[in-house]
Formats: C-alpha cells, structure tokens, sequence
C-alpha cells in the first residue's frame, strides 16, 4: 500500500512588502490537483495580508522596515528561483534567510519546509512547520497540522502523524484528505479497526475517492 508522494509546492511572485510578507501569487501542480492545498495558500496570504501591525512608524523605524522586508523578499524569490532549478540545499539557505531577516515571513517557512522534505531530511520540514504554526495567526487552522501529519507518516514517524493527523481532524471535520492520510497511519500501526472508520469517513465525505474504496476492499481481502 503506497502512499502517493505529494510534488513540492512552487511559489512565484513578489513580496507585499508589508511586514506580514508574503508572495500573492502561489500556484503548482500540488494545488491543482489538491483543492485543500491550494485552499491553504490563499488563507495564508490572506492571514499575512489582515495581520499588518496597526502601528504608524515613523522616520527611521519606516525606513529600517522596508528595508528588512525589502531583504527578505529578496532571499526568498532566490531561494524560489533555487527550489524550481532544484538547488535544494541553496533554497534552504535562502528561505532560512528569509526567516532570520523577517520572522514574520510566513510563506518562507512552508516552501522551508518543503525544500526539506524533498531533501528527504523530515525532521527539519517538520520543525519548519511547526515554526510557521508558532507565528502563524490562526492556530486552529488544520491544514498546517495536516501537512506536518503527512510529513511525519513520509518519515516514519506513525505516532506523531496520528497524533497530528487527529488534531487536524478535530479542527477540521470536513477535510476527507486528513482521514484519508489517518488511515494509512493507522493501517501502518496495525490498527485496522481505526483505519476502517478513517476510511469509511472519507467516502462519507467525498464518496467519488476511489482510493479509500480500495484501501477498504483490501482490509476486507486480509484476515
């Protein structure tokens, strides 16, 4: 039973300039096929563009702001620019500058994140996420608890992705994708009982996703 590995998500476009920085232009293959993903991208932008700091700044606090978002929106369209020509190691650098420059730069922690998983180095792409849930506004928001689930279950990790798999699920009972991933979490745990459920939700959610039907007629094809 493999689970399908998800592409990188790409993002292009340039910075708002506003402390929250963000780029408003996300796109990739990810977000065409998967409607969740792309629903996570524009929360984000949206989160970054309602949470500008009220505060008028003035004289030299304007300046050296516009300067720190001005060098982190440049590290991070080079650590893009990296990420697309495959250059993981120098995204990474980029992004984590980004970071460092602007900690408010919450988009660079996701493609962070991304560039270490696709570097098969699941730890830091974790941490990466969990980084971004720290200064993300919204906390309740389960697509971020999701994507670190997922991670976690690439890695191996089959406690912690239920764990978080669960949480997601409690924040967003709607989400048949974070089921769907349960399910294998728990299938990987042996917990056939809970994998079945997981499943079953799925299809109660979205009954055209074939997969869960056939992760279903396997548990029903086992002794």
């Amino acid at each position: 039973m493999n689970l399908r590995v998800e592409a990188v998500w790409k993002y292009r476009g340039k910075g708002t300039g506003c402390n929250q920085w963000c780029s408003p232009m996300w796109t990739s293959a990810v977000d065409v096929v998967n409607p969740v993903a792309q629903r996570t991208r524009r929360v984000l932008l949206i989160a970054c563009l309602l949470t500008v700091p009220a505060v008028a700044w003035r004289g030299a606090d304007v300046a050296a702001a516009v300067a720190r978002d001005r060098d982190a929106a440049s590290a991070y369209q080079r650590g893009v620019v990296l990420e697309n020509d495959g250059r993981y190691d120098e995204a990474a650098a980029a992004f984590r500058q980004a970071i460092a420059t602007s900690p408010s730069a919450i988009t660079a922690y996701a493609d962070l994140g991304d560039v270490e998983l696709s570097r098969g180095r699941f730890d830091e792409a974790v941490q990466a996420y969990r980084q971004l849930m720290a200064v993300y506004p919204y906390t309740y928001f389960a697509d971020l608890r999701r994507r670190v689930g997922f991670i976690e279950l690439r890695a191996g990790m089959v406690e912690a992705a239920v764990e978080d798999l669960r949480q997601a699920s409690e924040l967003d009972p709607q989400d048949w994708h974070t089921y769907h991933l349960l399910g294998h979490a728990y299938f990987r745990l042996g917990d056939r009982r809970s994998a079945r459920l997981a499943w079953e939700r799925v299809l109660a959610l979205n009954p055209g996703f074939q997969p869960a039907y056939e992760r279903l007629h396997e548990l029903d094809g086992q002794p």
